[in-house]
């Protein structure tokens, strides 16, 4: 909605129902990441925006530290402020955000509730359009209840860039090192230290009117959620077919790797496949079905399985 001529007031929720076709007494209803209530203003040349996201995840396969249970509720809420200096050719940007993450239900106990302070400053250059680079700082502070973990430090420092190598072909990526330290619960208290490099990368390209793709790869660490911290490596592919009038076809694959470090250690591997059929009813009323496959693997025995997920979803844009 639109309160002034430069400022606006948007809201977007995603809410869906989760039905098993085996333990039914799983089936609930959750509410997708991405919904959110924020407000942009515009003052000289800031651009501030002011928000509130939030999600119930019930799908433990969007978690791939989580295994053994289907029973596992997550809430995440975030509130905090995206500030962007315009200077012409380079932008400043300056972020806040507080963010709780509760899980309300799965094979934990007693509950555990994550709070973060969450920091992240950059800034970027862009000498001519269709190019930009810089640098970029983030950090993180966290306190952790219901785990073994007491306290978490993360901090990194990087650069990226963002570039149109041709009409058809985009790429962007970032490079940094990053340090992750915790502290174990118990007296006295044992603290843990996970740090290096993280990386990511990310290739698009339209290929032709029936087709384009997407490549993308990165390295992280960050916590997991039964405390301590995890390694993670993927690669995604991604396929946009425009074969048939009117619907569009989406293909993925993917693959994780991760290790897990501290109180469980854990090495992990997950292969994932999705496709989905989209078609457009209305201007404003969307719909698509889709399948998605995972398989995890894991060194510890029982943290292994496959999920089988269909989906069917309606989008309405007011």
């Amino acid at each position: 909605w639109s309160l002034t001529k430069k400022n606006t007031l948007n809201l977007s929720i995603g809410v869906g129902y989760l039905a098993y076709f085996q333990h039914s007494e799983l089936d609930r209803i959750f509410v997708t990441p991405g919904s959110e209530l924020s407000f942009d203003v515009y003052v000289g040349d800031f651009w501030i925006n002011l928000h509130d996201r939030f999600s119930l995840l019930q799908n433990a396969y969007q978690d791939p530290t989580v295994s053994g249970s289907g029973n596992y509720t997550l809430f995440q809420n975030s509130v905090g402020q995206t500030t962007v200096w315009d200077l012409d050719k380079v932008k400043i940007n300056f972020g806040y955000d507080h963010a709780n993450y509760v899980s309300l239900s799965g094979n934990t106990s007693p509950q555990n509730t994550t709070a973060s302070d969450l920091f992240s400053a950059s800034t970027a250059y862009a000498p001519r359009g269709g190019l930009s680079f810089g640098l970029e700082l983030s950090g993180g502070l966290t306190q952790l209840t219901g785990t073994n973990a007491q306290d978490a430090i993360q901090w990194s420092v990087g650069s990226f860039l963002d570039t149109q190598l041709s009409q058809y072909i985009h790429f962007k990526g970032s490079l940094g090192y990053t340090v992750y330290e915790l502290e174990q619960g118990g007296t006295p208290a044992v603290p843990l230290e996970s740090s290096g490099f993280y990386g990511q990368l990310a290739l698009s390209h339209n290929l032709n009117r029936f087709l384009s793709y997407s490549l993308s790869g990165g390295h992280s660490v960050t916590f997991a959620f039964l405390g301590g911290a995890v390694e993670l490596s993927s690669v995604t592919l991604g396929a946009t077919w425009n074969l048939l009038r009117k619907v569009t076809i989406g293909t993925t694959f993917a693959y994780e790797n991760g290790k897990q470090i501290g109180f469980s250690s854990e090495t992990f591997d997950r292969y994932g496949a999705a496709i989905n059929l989209g078609r457009a009813f209305t201007a404003k009323l969307s719909g698509s079905v889709g399948y998605q496959f995972y398989l995890r693997e894991s060194d510890l025995a029982g943290r292994g399985y496959t999920a089988n997920i269909f989906s069917l979803n309606l989008t309405y844009t007011f």
